[in-house]
């Protein structure tokens, strides 16, 4: 008796189907008890590991003891001890966490690449959403003092809190003449009336009465900004391809040449708009075009030589003058007068890693943190740093909360 090819060819996807089914069902099983593993750890707040290693983006020391990392998934640590051990929290909801920003060891604030402005007064135990500005991408966060900060984002978003986040106005940039509205990356507060946001397009914008008046900075280095800090009298900021700047107080005689090209600019835009409406046979009408205040004060964005093409994704300002930078495949401490790379561990694969976070404790010790769960422990006198832990293998975190054991209590 002969088969036929059809059967047999049907025979054999039922087979593939069933083993493929057994196999499936192999992989739940495995994963459900690899869950209530997991779950049941986190009842009994022992030690954990993380499955899949969240990325890392955002760390801040508030003293030498406490800080705070965070990453994706809403994946909150703490640790009160100086880094030794840490606490597993959650903020209450699945977003990745861009930055954090506390001002002291028990109240700060997150922000979330969905939109969400996180709010804690109890050392991260508990978040309360207070702000939320669904599909605009939150990048930054700075506070002066438990009353006043700001929040930064895609489509030129700028946010400000004079009461600790009770109540969040938008305020607006003036001077910006591009067709599309700059992602704002970064936003470094010195004190609740002066600030300085940087973003997309080589945008630097500033304000000297608490955000009633953002003023575009002149600049012709247009590099996206991916990050901004300061100390004292200098602020820096970095960004894509290795390109890092200083800002300085603009003197009479730059301001005046501002003034300069900006008038200048103006009649070649205009003298293009005149040719243009003649090749269209049509009579020109000059756009009205109303004066933007003038600052008291004005900046010159001024390049630092890095000596990297790598990207830059985050820095905060030093005591001495200079800057710690983390990025892709780059750790490096600059100054207005150039960049030194630090020197790391064995036990740190820098060149196939990017570290998205960095802060300085009191003593000059630094934390950053990266990919795939990595934190690096440095010193910026030594300009040394090596592997603290990995968010999925380390045995000094202890797991406070997270989704899983709250979903397991609903």
């Amino acid at each position: 008796m002969l088969v036929r090819p059809t059967k047999i060819i049907k025979e054999r996807v039922l087979k593939l189907c069933f083993t493929t089914l057994s196999v499936a069902r192999a992989v739940f099983v495995g994963a459900a008890a690899l869950f209530a593993v997991w779950a049941s750890a986190a009842d009994e707040g022992e030690s954990f590991h993380r499955f899949w290693p969240d990325n890392l983006f955002a760390v801040d020391f508030v003293s030498e003891q406490t800080g705070y990392i965070a990453g994706q998934g809403g994946t909150v640590l703490r640790t009160t001890d100086g880094g030794e051990q840490w606490d597993a929290l959650y903020v209450g909801k699945n977003e990745l966490i861009r930055r954090l920003d506390f001002v002291s060891d028990t109240e700060g604030w997150a922000i979330g690449h969905r939109g969400s402005i996180f709010h804690t007064s109890d050392a991260g135990l508990s978040w309360e959403i207070q702000f939320e500005t669904p599909g605009t991408y939150l990048r930054d966060v700075a506070f002066v003092d438990k009353n006043h900060g700001w929040v930064v984002g895609h489509d030129a978003t700028i946010l400000h809190t004079a009461d600790g986040g009770v109540s969040w106005k938008k305020q607006k940039m003036l001077g910006f003449t591009g067709r599309d509205l700059p992602r704002l990356h970064g936003v470094y507060a010195k004190d609740k009336n002066t600030a300085v946001i940087v973003g997309e397009f080589g945008t630097v914008v500033h304000t000297e009465n608490g955000g009633e008046l953002w003023l575009l900075t002149p600049s012709d280095i247009g590099v996206t900004w991916l990050a901004v800090s300061g100390q004292g009298g200098l602020i820096y900021t970095v960004g894509a391809d290795g390109t890092a700047a200083y800002l300085a107080l603009a003197t009479d005689a730059q301001r005046k040449e501002i003034d300069r090209e900006t008038a200048e600019v103006a009649v070649k835009k205009e003298l293009k708009a005149r040719k243009k409406a003649k090749r269209r046979k049509k009579e020109f009408v000059a756009k009205m075009v109303e004066a933007l205040p003038r600052a008291d004060i004005e900046y010159i964005v001024n390049p630092i030589d890095t000596g990297t093409e790598e990207h830059l994704f985050d820095l905060t300002a030093l005591s001495d003058g200079s800057a710690l930078v983390v990025g892709r495949s780059t750790v490096l401490k600059v100054s207005v007068n150039g960049a030194e790379p630090l020197s790391p561990a064995i036990d740190v694969p820098l060149g196939f890693v990017w570290m998205g976070g960095v802060s300085v404790a009191p003593s000059g010790t630094f934390w950053a943190v990266g990919i795939r769960g990595m934190v690096v422990k440095g010193d910026t006198t030594t300009l040394q740093f090596a592997t603290a832990f990995n968010l999925a293998s380390s045995d000094n975190i202890t797991l406070i909360s997270n989704q899983w054991t709250e979903r397991n209590g609903q």
